[in-house]
Order: structure tokens, then sequence, then C-alpha cells
């Protein structure tokens, strides 16, 4: 079979225990036998591994097992094996089919989360197409994405379901569920979900929401009367003063600009005369010390002149006795023999004479150049003065200017202020025209819903009569008893035999319909191309086969015999095994099927005998030895 999911094995694993499970073939698979042999633990356990949050009951059996493996056939062929705790929590997903992890898994999560697909309920629906599809769950059209949870009624059937008088279609029998199952059934048959409906506000949340928004609105009115006072003027006295502060504003605006511009200018013209004063005052100084030092020069000058005066007289002195007597000796001229040093005395006097001469030249010089930079730094004295004094008028038109300034200033700070408060009181005017608007759009009575107006959930009768009568089929090819006329009880989302409430029959033909309305299910799906798992799991449809003194379902009744008298048995069998190119089965029973039955399907019988045959899904602890209860086709 591909295009649809089938199972391959359910197997339990434990650090000391031996293998355990089940193999199964496509078609038609039987496990059958004594009670208490783990049957309806292996409904539990399939149930669990697809996502069921309940693990199976506890038996002494299972007790060494702490996982179970469910190797599965997808619907392009390829096998895998889910890994779950018995504990439960999330799954890990092997491919093959294995029973003990191998290191090429990945993780799945165990709740459904339709952002993501990394959890096992959007794996299993994206691998059947129905990934993401919403359906309403009430008559408001509110909406929930399917889980393949949803679908899991029709796919495990356990004994205490199947003769349940409510409706296989509402199988949580809440109320408030009944709308969403409803839809998931639809979904099944018709393959459209809901997602082109618009959810609507019933008429009482849409009250009561309201009621909540005018409350809210009332407290911000009653927040913005506080805030006005209890005599606040006018939006017309308002709406005069703003106009009015405005022009005084302007006013003040201007004269604190030219206030601003007068003081920035005084401020700036400072800075210059302050700057020129600086520099007026570094630059004469700079001219004073030059003087100084050149007065050093002159003085140098003047000691220079005075030392080659006494040079040069005294050269004059010696050039004058000579020729005459010697002053000292009273010898005549012709008698001195030094005349070599009356040259040199001459030359000494006339070098003496030059140098007076060039120094006086530079010092008639050096007296040039001072009275020319005393004249400049007497100019540069007397500007510094000038801008001393101008910096002085400076500072007293600044001092006149700041408070003019600083008046203008908190004027236009005062009329702000004032002008922020009549703001403040005008918005709340607005605030509050607005808020009176939006009072008057709620305070509007909410139309009430018409009788009967209410999102539509669940089939339209055609499609329930086309369900039925493949129903009636199925019943047909099951050799129920009579010629057994099947409608669909829109109300009740049931079938009705005859006329007559599936519910108002005997356990054992309620779990036959039961079982008829879900094998029905996979024959439509698949006769109009719809979407199905393709595989279904019953606990004990077959109950009218029971032994009346050993069952805890007491004595048949006259509807119970009557079908078992009809022999209905075998033809279940030999119809299901007929559609095995169409889906897979599971029957557990506690009654033995009938001959032909074991011919067609993969059988597994638990005698609940520790030495003949297989004991059950686990072997039976004993205090030596364990039977074999590995997966067995």
């Amino acid at each position: 079979m591909t295009g649809l999911l089938t199972l391959r094995h359910l197997a339990f694993t434990g650090p000391e225990a031996m293998g355990a499970g089940l193999a199964f073939d496509d078609g038609l698979n039987i496990v059958y036998g004594a009670s208490n042999t783990g049957k309806s633990y292996a409904v539990e356990a399939l149930n669990f591994m697809f996502g069921g949050s309940k693990p199976p009951e506890a038996i002494e059996e299972a007790a060494p097992y702490d996982r179970a493996w469910l190797g599965l056939r997808l619907p392009d062929g390829s096998e895998v094996t889910l890994s779950r705790s018995l504990a439960g929590h999330a799954f890990t997903v092997f491919p093959g089919l294995v029973t003990a992890p191998g290191d090429d898994g990945f993780a799945l999560g165990h709740e459904h989360d339709p952002k993501s697909d990394a959890n096992l309920s959007m794996y299993l629906l994206r691998l059947l197409g129905l990934g993401r599809k919403e359906l309403v769950k009430n008559a408001n059209g509110q909406k929930d994405t399917l889980s393949f949870r949803d679908l899991a009624p029709y796919l495990f059937t356990p004994e205490e379901i199947i003769i349940a008088k409510r409706s296989p279609i509402l199988a949580s029998g809440q109320h408030i569920f009944a709308p969403f199952e409803r839809n998931v059934f639809k979904l099944l048959l018709t393959g459209i979900d809901d997602s082109a409906v618009t959810p609507s506000v019933p008429p009482k949340m849409l009250a009561a929401a309201k009621a909540g928004k005018i409350e809210l609105v009332d407290e911000w009115l009653a927040g913005i009367d506080r805030e006005l006072g209890e005599a606040p003027p006018s939006r017309e006295e308002l709406v005069e003063q703003a106009v009015r502060l405005e022009e005084s504003l302007e006013g003040v605006r201007n004269d604190l600009a030219h206030a601003q511009d007068r003081l920035d200018g005084l401020v700036t013209e400072r800075r210059r005369a302050r700057d020129a004063r600086d520099e007026t005052r570094a630059r004469a100084a700079d001219l004073e010390l030059t003087l100084a030092q050149f007065a050093t020069l002159d003085e140098v000058y003047v000691s220079d002149i005075e030392r080659l005066q006494a040079v040069e007289e005294g050269g004059a002195l010696l050039l004058a006795m000579t020729g005459h007597e010697c002053p000292v000796c009273g010898a005549p001229p012709d008698a001195q023999v030094h005349k070599a040093h009356v040259e040199e005395i001459g030359r000494s006097h006339g070098a003496a004479a030059a140098e007076i001469r060039k120094i006086r030249r530079d010092r008639a010089d050096l007296a040039g150049v001072i009275r020319s930079l005393r004249a400049e730094a007497t100019g540069l004295r007397g500007r510094e003065a000038s801008l001393v004094e101008e910096l002085s008028d400076l500072d007293a038109s600044l001092d006149e200017a700041r408070p003019a300034e600083r008046d203008f200033r908190r004027r236009y700070e005062r009329f702000g202020v004032e002008q922020d408060r009549v703001n403040r009181l005008l918005d709340l005017y607005q605030r509050r025209d607005r808020l009176m608007v939006e009072r008057s759009r709620l305070d509007v009575p909410v139309p009430r819903r018409k009788p009967g107006e209410k999102a539509a959930t669940g089939l339209d009768g055609p499609t329930a009569h086309a369900f039925a009568q493949v129903v009636q089929r199925v019943l047909e090819a099951w050799g129920f008893p009579g010629k057994p006329a099947v409608s669909f009880d829109l109300e009740r989302q049931d079938i009705r035999l005859d006329g007559k409430e599936r519910s108002a029959n005997g356990k054992g033909v309620r779990a036959l319909l039961h079982a008829a309305m879900k094998v029905a299910l996979l024959v439509y799906c698949h006769e109009r191309g719809r979407v199905h798992p393709g595989f279904v799991v019953f606990d004990t449809p077959l109950l009218t086969y029971r032994e009346p003194l050993r069952s805890r379902h007491g004595a048949l009744s006259a509807d119970e015999q009557a079908l078992k008298d009809s022999g209905v048995a075998g033809r279940f069998y030999a119809h299901l095994a007929g559609l095995s190119e169409i889906g897979q089965f599971l029957i557990v029973e506690n009654s033995d099927p009938p001959a032909d039955a074991l011919a067609m399907a993969n059988v597994q019988l638990f005698t609940g005998e520790p030495d003949d045959g297989r004991y059950g899904l686990f072997p039976r602890r004993t205090a030596g030895t364990e039977t074999d209860g590995a997966p067995q086709a």
C-alpha cells in the first residue's frame, strides 16, 4: 500500500528484558486469546506511540521494559521507527525498522505545535498532506489547527469506547469540543477545512467588551475633569487668551532678540578691544626692554670714547715732545736713540682718533633708533590707555545691557509657561471631545444574534447521506441481519439503523455499528480521494460473540443474540481482508475468530499458558525463565 501509513512492528525493550512486541502485515491482522495477556495494552501502546499523552496502563509483565518502538512504512514507501520512553515525553525517529538506537536519529516533540515541524503531530500530518489545517471550534467561528491527535479516535478504538453510547464522531463526549470534532469529521469526508471562515465576536462577549470600554472611557473623562478643575475657563476664553499670549510672546520674542543681538555685539567688541589691549601692551613692553638694552649699549659707547680719547691725548703729548730735550734726563734730541717708538705712538694716536670717530657715528645712529623706538613705545602706551578706557566703557555698556536682556527673557519664560497652561487646557478639552464621541459610538445597543445564527459546523446533508450509504454497504458486506437502512442524524452526529438510534442498541450491536462507521470512513475516503491515515485498530468489535458467563458484559440482549446467530463474524473478517489494498486493520478479540479468518490474516494467539504457544504480549515473568515475546509475523 502506498500513500498511507502502515504499521510494521510494535516492540518493547528494557535494560535487562527480552525483546517483546508484535509484527504487522498489510491488510488484516488479528490478535486474540486469553484475557490479561496484554492485548489491550498493545492497543493503548499504539495510541501512545502516535502521540497519546497517557502511557499504557501498567501491567506486571511490562515492568522490565522502559522503551517502545513503532515501525512504520510512510506514504512514500520509506520505512522509519519511532522510539519513545514508556514514561512519555518526546520521540526519536530512526531510519529503517529497528529496535535499538542508532546515530542517525532525530528528535520530535510530543506536543502539537502548528508553527513548527519539529513535533510528531506536524511530522505525520505533513506526510499525509494535512499540515496546518484550520477548523472552527465554536459558534463564533474561532479556529484551532488540526492535530494528529484529532484523528486518533478514528484510528484507535479501545473496548470501553467501542461500546459507548456517544457518537464515534464526538469522541471526547464534552459539549465544548463538539463543534471542532464535527469539523474534523467534515474535513476527512470533504477535504475542506475552515481556513476561509472569519471569526465573529459573540453578542455577550461584545456587550461585555463594550461595557468595559465605556467604563474605561468614563474613567478617562473623570480624570480630564479633575485636571480641568472645578471651575475651568471656557474654551472660548482659552482661545482668546491663547491669541493674546501669542501676540505678547511675539513682541517679547522680538525685544529679546534685539537685546540678545546687542549683548552679543558688545561681547564681541569687548573681546576685540581686550585682544588689542593685550597685544599693544605686549608690544610696548618689548620696545621698553629693547630701549633699556640700547641705553646700556650707549653707555658702552661713551665709555669706549672716553678710553680712546685718553689714548689719543697721551699720544698727542708724546708726539709733541718729539724733537725736544728729554724732560727726564735733559738729553738733546740728537742724543735720543728711540725714534721707532715715536712712529708707533703716532700710529696709535691716529687709530684711536679714527675709532672715536667711528664710535661717535654708531652712537649717533643708535640715538636715532632710540628716539624712534621711544616714540613708538609712547604711542603704544597711549593706545593702551585708550583701549583700557574703551574696555571700561564696554563693560559699563554690558552691565547696562544684561539686566534688560534678563528682563526680556524672564518675561518671555513667564508668557511661555502661561501659554503651555492654556494649550494644555485646550488639549484637555479636545481630548474630552474625542472621548465623548467614542463613548457615544460605544453606547449603542449590541445587535442580538438571530436565532440559529452561528458559524457552520459539521457535515452538510448530502455528504452525511453519502457517508451513511457507505456504512450501509459495509453492514451488508458483513451480513448484518435484515436489510439495514442506514441514515445519518446530523443533530447527534451518529447513524440511525432503520430509524433507530445507534445508542439504543445493545453493547454488542453498538460495538459493531461503531466499527462499521470507522471502516466506512476509510472506504469513503479511498473512493473519493480523501486523506485517511490508512489503518484502523479495534479492541473487541465482535462483542456479541462473548461467552455470557465469562464476560464482564453479561448475557446477550435480544438484538445481540440475533446478530450472533447471523454469522456476522466470518463475513466481518472476510470483508476486512478484502480491503487489504486500501487499508490495514488490527483486530483485538477475546473470542476465537472463525477458521476461515485465520487463513486470511496475520494472526497472533495469546494463550495465557506458559507452556502452550505464546503466552502474551510480554514473556511471562517466572522465578527462573521467561518465554519468548519478540515480534512475530
